[in-house]
């Protein structure tokens, strides 16, 4: 295809004096007569060159360019009998940013999303609905896919045992008893930090005699707080061994830091059991390393917590991507601190030089090392004010220190927001994604549920057939003469067509009461013209199958091609 600049409407075609609306379609669009010397091929309609205007600039291209994408607006429009196929040129008013990368889409057969910074996610969006293209960004895996991607994750590759407890430990969305083993997790590792806080508490550690909370004394409350976190490293030693006995990849599972911070939880607690103090005579290092484990496992604790946040792990998805600008902030720091704590050392020495033995103390730099901390808080803009200079050269170096902090920090930091932004991006497309497909197979079972019922048929006929599928002639006609009159009953304007909210009202009126997923759904079914409105002759064909049985299969194979889109 070819791309134009902007050009004058008079080079390319004039709009008709009377703007006529293209048939059924919105009225951004309008057709032009297009100038004819521009078809490199009179008698080869795909090769014919056509010009289209969108908010005010020109781009030409050939008709088999838009007609690789079935399906899209552009796509109708070259076909024969549409806008770009009669006419050679139409005028559409939209955002011509957008349609940059929706032209090359065509040209390419890749779809790259505009930088963020440019277009909001919402415009984005609304220009594809508008062009009819669907996100790739929203588009669902197959079920071949999702279930490749489980057993590179290490989900056994045949039914059994092991698969299940996999699905039921690794796949929330598999089953109900999954998602309520991963709400409690998040309620025991909540529980859990608040317990270690709690243990803390100066009466309940030594046990203070009179203490009462809630009418527990504090033996009480350091028993029951015992107990709980016996039952948290109970339920996360058995989750923690089930999920390496059920994954099929164990020497993945064994690299992989999520792991680590999973064993880091249950860990220290047996290692507390083994050199419990009590036995080892209060030996000073045993002492050391229970503390440390101590440590060590609310350290487990919260980064297991941080393991159910989105922000969390999309935190974890930039810093594995920013190593190189991490490394650049790290030396530009070190840099910093070196060359800071060297100067106000020296500035700061003099201070002590012509110390007298007065009131005054001495300067507190008294080394280059203990000048890094002030070096440190000051070059990152913190401040804590316990340290000071006192001469006059010291506190320029300090001012140095400050401005520095901006600089050295600032771009790096930035670029890491920058990429923050683009992670959490994606991680909210996935999330989007698994909404949609969670409500796909609601959907479908919803579809399952009412397969089958013959209610609209049994109302209408006032008895149930013996074969929905094999109506006689005359319940046929009963059943056009109760769908024309439901018709006209919701059809309050007289226009002739119903949409969605009235197609609600007159399947009510026929006894039965959908919700909105399945009366989507049917629309689709339904509205074969794509107007988003149905006529007499479409709901009287929809209640036929309705009543038959046959408008149900139709129904679930739209649900099931939605969920087997391919990412692209």
């Amino acid at each position: 295809g070819h791309y134009g600049s902007m050009r004058s409407l008079g080079s390319v075609g004039r709009i008709d004096s009377l703007a006529r609306k293209s048939g059924g379609r919105n009225k951004t669009i309008v057709r032009l007569r297009g100038d004819r010397k521009l078809n490199l091929k009179p008698g080869d309609d795909e090769e014919r060159i056509v010009t289209i205007n969108v908010g005010g600039r020109v781009y030409m291209t050939c008709i088999r360019t838009l007609l690789k994408l079935p399906g899209t607006l552009l796509y109708e429009m070259a076909q024969e009998g549409g806008e770009l196929y009669t006419d050679s040129a139409v005028f559409i008013d939209r955002d011509n940013r957008c349609f940059d990368y929706i032209l090359q889409y065509y040209r390419s057969g890749e779809l790259d999303m505009p930088p963020a910074a440019t277009f909001s996610e919402k415009l984005w969006t609304d220009e594809l609905k508008f062009w009819k293209i669907d996100d790739p960004a929203m588009k669902l895996p197959t079920a071949s896919e999702v279930d490749a991607l489980q057993r590179e994750l290490g989900k056994p590759a045949t039914n059994g045992l092991r698969r299940k407890l996999w699905l039921l430990w690794e796949d929330p969305q598999s089953s109900t008893m999954a998602k309520f083993l991963l709400g409690l997790s998040v309620f025991l590792s909540v529980g859990a930090v608040c317990t270690f806080v709690l243990e803390t508490q100066p009466s309940i550690r030594t046990l203070e005699v009179g203490y009462h909370f809630l009418g527990l004394s504090a033996v009480q409350i350091q028993d029951a707080l015992a107990m709980f976190e016996m039952v948290v490293i109970v339920f996360f030693s058995i989750e923690l061994v089930t999920r390496f006995i059920a994954t099929s990849k164990k020497l993945t599972f064994l690299r992989t830091p999520l792991n680590w911070m999973d064993a880091l939880t249950v860990l220290p607690f047996y290692l507390n059991y083994m050199l419990d103090p009590s036995n080892n005579n209060n030996n000073g290092t045993v002492v050391d390393i229970l503390r440390l484990a101590r440590l060590s496992r609310i350290l487990g604790l919260a980064l297991k917590l941080g393991k159910y946040s989105t922000g969390v792990r999309v935190l974890g998805r930039t810093m594995k991507t920013c190593i190189s600008e991490l490394g650049v902030l790290g030396v530009l720091l070190i840099m910093a601190v070196i060359i800071i704590s060297s100067a106000i050392y020296y500035c700061e020495s003099t201070y002590d030089i012509y110390y007298n033995g007065g009131d005054e103390a001495p300067s507190k730099f008294e080394s280059i090392s203990r000048s890094m901390y002030f070096s440190m808080i000051s070059v990152t803009t913190i401040g804590y004010g316990d340290l000071t200079p006192r001469t006059s050269c010291g506190e320029f170096v300090a001012c140095l220190a400050g401005l520095s902090g901006i600089f050295v920090l600032g771009l790096p930091i930035s670029i890491i927001g920058v990429k923050f932004e683009e992670r959490y991006s994606e991680m909210t497309n996935q999330l989007k994604v698994q909404r949609e497909r969670e409500r796909l197979l609601g959907l479908q079972k919803k579809l399952q549920a009412l397969k089958g019922m013959s209610v609209v048929v049994t109302k209408i006929l006032g008895r149930r057939p013996s074969d929905p599928r094999n109506l006689t002639i005359a319940d046929r006609e009963m059943i056009q003469q109760k769908a024309v009159s439901v018709f006209h009953e919701v059809d309050l304007d007289n226009s002739g067509e119903i949409d969605i909210q009235e197609l609600g009202a007159a399947m009510k009126k026929l006894g039965m009461d959908l919700d909105s997923d399945v009366l989507a759904v049917m629309m689709q079914v339904i509205d074969t013209d794509g107007s988003n409105s149905i006529d007499a002759t479409e709901f009287t064909e929809f209640v036929f199958n309705f009543s038959t049985g046959e408008i149900w299969d139709q129904s679930e194979n739209i649900v099931i091609g939605q969920r087997t889109e391919f990412t692209q």
